[in-house]
């Protein structure tokens, strides 16, 4: 192990504990910051709710993985403050997860307010902005449609490069190691692929059939908050799908991924293969068994 401390906030979650185990991989010092024990690294609790926790954090650490937890009320608008209390513990590098909605979202957003305050500090940075995550079809919002058999949403044949989170912890990684990549990162997958194709590969790679069908933006948030989320966040999802589906909202294939980490990203396909090869089978059969 070598004298290098690395931060990882949110190590519980969709990047973080894929970040974590990254850190742990290279033989650094990690430092899981999380109110629950973490399954990669040291588990140093961090309370967003109680400053006071922050400080032992990061005091020693020379890098440090921020998320902006928008499911923790209140705790988004408290980032620039956490990243603040980690600069001023000493941290060189923060490598900050932001969206690559960022640009279109309101000018008080926490998202921009995050990003403007990372700049503003004394600090090495990166920031990276993925796209969709594919996790959502497996262990996110649209678990429940791909256990179901069939993703209903208003995306028509819009097409999305989505990403697999392992690229974006691969990515935070490597920014986070010293002399590692900076400034505003976008993150993609590969292939821009509409809902069909993701479909497909789901099929293929969980090896259930899966399939897709454009509904009205109404009838998905019926669907999610059946999956019990609420429908201010349905409403939000449905309108950015509906973006896609009208051709309003494009994005391009990013190479971030691939001159970052020296390999291409993972597919779609890839992505679900590699799903029910950690799980031993699909999420259809999860449910079965419950």
């Amino acid at each position: 192990m070598t004298d290098y401390a690395v931060v990882v906030t949110g190590a519980t979650g969709k990047t973080g504990q894929h970040v974590a185990a990254g850190a742990v991989a290279r033989g650094w010092q990690v430092r899981s910051a999380t109110r629950s024990a973490p399954p990669h690294g040291d588990w140093f609790p961090l309370d967003w709710d109680d400053e006071s926790t922050w400080a032992p954090v990061f005091a020693g650490c020379d890098a440090a993985y921020v998320i902006i937890p928008f499911n923790h009320p209140g705790a988004a608008e408290r980032t620039p403050r956490l990243m603040e209390v980690a600069a001023s513990c000493g941290v060189r590098r923060i490598v900050l997860l932001s969206s690559l909605d960022v640009d279109s979202a309101e000018p008080d957003s926490p998202l921009r307010a995050a990003e403007a305050a990372v700049g503003r500090l004394p600090v090495r940075s990166a920031i990276l902005r993925p796209t969709w995550f594919l996790d959502n079809f497996t262990t996110g919002s649209f678990r429940g449609m791909t256990q179901a058999g069939e993703l209903r949403l208003p995306a028509g044949d819009g097409r999305i490069p989505q990403i697999d989170v392992r690229d974006v912890a691969d990515v935070a990684v490597a920014a986070l190691a010293d002399g590692g990549p900076e400034g505003v990162l976008p993150l993609t997958g590969p292939e821009e692929l509409d809902h069909h194709q993701v479909a497909a590969a789901l099929s293929e790679g969980l090896g259930r059939r899966v399939t897709y069908t454009s509904v009205p933006v109404e009838e998905f948030v019926q669907v999610l908050t059946t999956h019990g989320f609420s429908r201010e966040y349905g409403v939000f999802l449905g309108a950015a799908l509906a973006e896609v589906a009208a051709g309003r909202l494009r994005i391009p294939v990013a190479g971030t991924v691939e001159r970052v980490t020296g390999r291409p990203g993972r597919t779609a396909l890839e992505f679900a293969r590699h799903h029910a090869s950690v799980t031993g089978h699909s999420p259809l059969r999860d449910d079965a068994g419950a």
